[in-house]
């Protein structure tokens, strides 16, 4: 269920021009909502006073003042985790996008799948039957029907990165301090980081220069000559004693993505991942993450849901104050060894970014996980998603770009996506290299490159 709606710079570019107006704008994107969140259910609260108010000044300002504005005019939901006043948000208002609404999170943005009593499921824009995804859902259903052209969510295990590739969209993970990020938890025990979803990967790069303050940001060049690329299709991690399957649509995905960056003379070899040695790294630093942000927030176990408070108590009791025998300083011991297995590796193989596929497999179904078990939604969440946690636990950039496409269990069309991630300040190689792709797989679909066997 999707709706064409031009992209956030071709908007600003009218509202610029003076050829449109924020409150048409506005009321454009209020129209698209009305007629499409009520089954996907991406929206918790309309901005309805904000949206105006910043409408209206907008259209009160004089050309030359508005010719000055990057974002005039552009309609932009804003996940639940921070507030329109939030160091993240604020760049975005002053360059005059439009506040239109506060979009769904699963509780204490725990969970790779959207859904919560309070609210219920958000559910996939291109199959109703499955999630959207998850922390992020509600920002990236919005994006990815057109409600609105761009969002803001944030990812501290791929909150981004999962939603956006759950729903076929782009997305970007700063590295720590590219944006002003504040959110629970010193957030999420300096997992995670804030960032821009859109349709395409100029709208994403737009965004993230304002974000950061960063107006070089904007300008999406090729990719810096001598980038080498290292493709990894196999499971970094494990479900027991078996690695997570990643299913032929996603790593033809990311074999496709390599046959477009090798048809521009960009270097791709083929190297393993590698896994933390720790098996319970992630799960560690997952939990211990939720933990800080109840705490911070303030919300008791009580008032968690059962899955929640299961992965909370197992942070606050095990992974930081209990089973461990150091508390925190194994992890970071193993963070750190992580860390430098990743970097030997990609020294040894001479590559500079690492290309995978973004998913191991479609979004889960869309229902109450809220009702269900711990364990139910921790196997759903790792299952589909073992990819992304890598550049949270390394303090890494990483983007997830759409790339291929296979069939829903209910016959629906979905996008497929890939996964770049780059050593700390690759943002603009990685926006390059996610701009090759976008551009290839367009002239692919025009049928001017032929991916077959691939």
């Amino acid at each position: 269920m999707t709706t064409p709606t031009p992209p956030a710079s071709r908007i600003a570019e009218a509202v610029r021009s003076g050829a449109a107006t924020a409150t048409e704008s506005l009321d454009a994107a209020l129209g698209r909502i009305a007629h499409l969140d009520p089954a996907l259910r991406a929206f918790t609260t309309l901005l309805g006073a904000d949206g105006r108010a910043a409408a209206a000044a907008v259209d009160a300002r004089d050309a030359t003042e508005r010719s000055g504005l990057s974002l005039a005019g552009v309609p932009l939901a804003v996940k639940s985790t921070v507030s329109l006043d939030n160091p993240v948000i604020a760049p975005l208002l002053a360059a005059g996008a439009v506040p239109v609404g506060i979009t769904a999170a699963p509780q204490l943005c725990t969970w790779g799948m959207t859904d919560s009593e309070e609210h219920g499921i958000t559910r996939n824009p291109h199959d109703e039957a499955l999630s959207a995804g998850g922390s992020s859902g509600g920002s990236a259903a919005a994006v990815a029907s057109g409600m609105v052209p761009l969002a803001v969510g944030d990812d501290g295990m791929g909150s981004l990165r999962i939603p956006a590739a759950a729903c076929g969209i782009v997305t970007i993970k700063p590295g720590p301090g590219v944006v002003p990020t504040r959110l629970a938890g010193d957030n999420w025990g300096r997992l995670a980081e804030s960032g821009p979803l859109a349709r395409t990967v100029g709208d994403v790069a737009l965004a993230l220069s304002v974000m950061a303050g960063r107006p070089e940001l904007a300008s999406v060049g090729p990719v810096p000559g001598g980038t080498r690329v290292g493709l990894s299709t196999i499971s970094p991690i494990r479900l027991g004693r078996d690695l997570v399957r990643v299913r032929e649509p996603w790593t033809r995905a990311a074999r496709e993505a390599a046959a477009l960056l090798r048809a521009r003379d960009l270097v791709v070899v083929e190297t393993p991942l590698p896994s933390p040695r720790d098996p319970v790294l992630y799960l560690a630093r997952w939990t211990s993450a939720v933990a800080r942000a109840a705490e911070d927030e303030n919300l008791p176990l009580s008032a968690m849901e059962r899955r929640t408070r299961h992965h909370a108590l197992l942070g606050r009791t095990v992974f930081r104050h209990g089973g461990a025998d150091d508390g925190d300083t194994r992890w970071n011991r193993a963070t750190e060894a992580l860390r430098t297995e990743v970097e030997r590796a990609m020294d040894a193989a001479g590559v500079d970014v690492w290309l995978t596929p973004a998913l191991a497999d479609v979004p889960p179904e869309a229902t109450e996980w809220h009702r269900r078990s711990w364990g139910r939604s921790l196997w759903a969440s790792m299952r589909f998603s073992p990819f992304t946690p890598l550049a949270n636990v390394l303090g890494w950039p990483a983007m997830s770009v759409p790339c291929g496409r296979t069939v829903t269990p209910a016959g629906r069309d979905l996008p497929t996506s890939v996964q770049l991630i780059g050593r700390p300040g690759s943002e603009t190689t990685l926006l390059a290299l996610a701009s090759a792709i976008e551009q290839a797989g367009a002239i692919d679909q025009a049928g001017a490159i032929d991916q077959a066997g691939t």
